[in-house]
């Protein structure tokens, strides 16, 4: 899913935000030199998650101390795992918990400070898990996935953000219960990028006392096929059903023809222009069915 002229726009907008908080014109106005021809020296065909460690690489040469989103990281962990017996109880509560659990993940997916930057508000994302009974989850892909797993063998669930973690934990655990023996395998980033959970983030939040974790291979905030670590290709290989979270893994796994099911918010323009939805709708959708045209190919 090629990054088009509102992904140049928002990016620009987003490295320059991040750049003014360090306090020094000269340094930034490199910075963004630095970030327009990183976008233009990018390959063809790769989404805006490819430049993302591209992008971290030449902040760091300008402000090699900086730490932007560590402490995100570990405050979002902290605030979600708070949550995590409330959010146990909503699901074990409800008439079908594994439809519950993939509602908490979907509005986890909230907790994104690379397409909301420094706006995520922990007011909104409980209000967000507050709702999340009334979300609707298309019926027709819920059917779709249910059965799946039922003849299924091994399900790759790929993960976000940090925080979000906690949601996707729930989500796990009634899986596991729900069907015992499917082998589930939980993937994260290969290295630090923007606020995305690593191995660090799964061990810090129990996801890896659940089930096996396998990291991408690469600090891309998403997952860019051609750019895999050879443990991530072959679960991927091996999987008969993927859950891919967030907009970035749908960005970046589009039209790869496995039987992936994409669960998100829409966060950014691009998305809730294209599907003509308001900002923060779910979307749960399955890579052999999507439905749009061809504007995100």
């Amino acid at each position: 899913m090629q990054f088009d002229a509102q992904c140049i726009d928002c990016l620009i907008r987003r490295q320059l935000r991040l750049a003014e908080q360090r306090g020094e014109p000269e340094k930034t106005y490199q910075y963004l030199r630095d970030v327009m021809r990183i976008m233009l020296d990018a390959p063809a065909g790769v989404a805006a998650p490819y430049l993302m460690p591209h992008f971290a690489d030449a902040f760091a040469r300008y402000w090699p101390e900086a730490d932007h989103y560590g402490p995100l990281k570990e405050a979002s962990n902290r605030e979600m795992l708070a949550r995590l017996p409330q959010m146990r109880r909503m699901a074990e509560s409800a008439e079908d918990p594994v439809l519950m659990g993939l509602k908490l993940a979907q509005m986890g997916n909230y907790i994104d400070y690379g397409a909301l930057s420094d706006s995520v508000s922990m007011d909104t994302l409980a209000a967000l898990l507050a709702k999340a009974p009334e979300n609707e989850i298309d019926p027709v892909e819920y059917g779709h996935f249910t059965k799946d797993l039922a003849g299924a063998k091994r399900l790759l669930y790929i993960g976000d953000n940090a925080g979000e973690i906690v949601a996707d934990l729930v989500a796990v655990e009634h899986l596991k219960a729900r069907y015992p023996a499917l082998e589930i395998t939980f993937a994260v980033r290969g290295g630090e990028a923007l606020n995305d959970a690593t191995r660090e983030d799964a061990a810090a939040v129990g996801m890896d006392r659940l089930v096996a974790i396998v990291d991408n291979g690469t600090r891309i905030s998403g997952t860019e096929l051609a750019y895999l670590g050879e443990e991530m290709r072959q679960a991927l290989t091996a999987a008969d059903v993927i859950l891919a979270k967030g907009q970035a893994n749908f960005e970046t796994m589009l039209t790869c023809g496995l039987n992936v099911y994409y669960l998100f918010l829409c966060k950014c323009r691009r998305f809730t222009e294209r599907f003509r939805v308001p900002k923060l709708t779910g979307m749960f959708l399955n890579e052999r069915r999507v439905e749009f045209g061809s504007p995100f190919c």
